[in-house]
């Protein structure tokens, strides 16, 4: 991608699916899911499809799925997985996609459009290759905010403000269903498509963190994320008596469709 924040993605390529992967009872519900939105042999563009994560159960449930990524390593590892030969999967940039209009039925995007610096101009790509009648589905992963991995995470941000005045989180939030609406979409509300519960400590989360394999790292420089992780750790001690105890924490996979009719504006 041209336009994104400077994320080394083939670095973390190896770690990507030990942080964001999914048990495969729950990649195979966000599968089945994904396909019930879109259509039994739907065609389907993934952005950022990075280690095929969830194009191989959208494609395992039935879609034809297609994947493009900026990262060389990222889409090795997806080619690499088995059934990753039922993809097609592609190196490039999701603000210049390489296809003609309206050849797909769905576009799918999870956790990146709050990496594109021009997320509109992303949009409006995904808008170009979707055929009349077709969907935009934006898919992201939730952790309870009150478990030990959303509070670090809160605190980190938190961190972040006071160590960097004036910034702000990357992101594009609540703008890309506003947009969507003034597009023309019929933005459908947010839907689980599945819920589960894992074990992580504080001290696991700090690790992921200080590794940059939490994504909520990428974007930092190694100064900035010494700093704050000095900060982080103190804070951690005067919190948790245990870092090293675990708790099961709840996570969910939600979807959000935007369906276009057969005439756009």
């Amino acid at each position: 991608m041209t336009e994104v924040l400077p994320i080394r993605f083939d670095a973390i390529a190896g770690a990507y699916d030990q942080v964001r992967g999914h048990p495969p009872e729950v990649a195979e519900q966000i599968g089945r899911a994904i396909a019930a939105l879109v259509g039994n042999n739907a065609h389907v563009l993934e952005l950022g499809v990075g280690t095929g994560r969830i194009a191989l159960p959208v494609a395992t449930a039935g879609c034809r799925v297609v994947g493009i990524d900026i990262s060389a390593e990222m889409l090795h590892t997806a080619r690499a997985k088995e059934g990753g030969g039922a993809l097609r999967l592609l190196q490039g940039d999701i603000e210049r996609l390489p296809f003609a209009d309206a050849v797909f039925d769905a576009t799918l995007a999870v956790h990146v459009l709050h990496l594109a610096r021009d997320w509109r101009g992303v949009l409006a790509e995904a808008l170009r290759v979707l055929r009349p009648g077709g969907v935009f589905i934006q898919g992201r992963d939730w952790r309870d905010p009150q478990s030990c991995v959303g509070r670090l995470r809160s605190k980190l941000r938190e961190t972040l403000m006071d160590l960097l005045p004036g910034s702000r989180p990357p992101g594009a939030g609540a703008a890309v269903g506003q947009a969507l609406v003034k597009l023309g979409a019929t933005v459908e509300p947010e839907m689980v498509a599945a819920a589960w519960v894992a074990p992580i400590s504080p001290a696991q989360v700090l690790e992921e963190m200080e590794s940059r394999s939490d994504a909520e790292t990428w974007v930092l420089d190694d100064a900035t994320l010494s700093a704050a992780l000095e900060r982080l750790r103190a804070w951690a001690a005067s919190v948790y008596d245990d870092l090293n105890r675990t708790e099961m924490v709840e996570r969910r996979f939600v979807l959000q469709a935007a369906r276009f009719g057969a005439e756009r504006p």
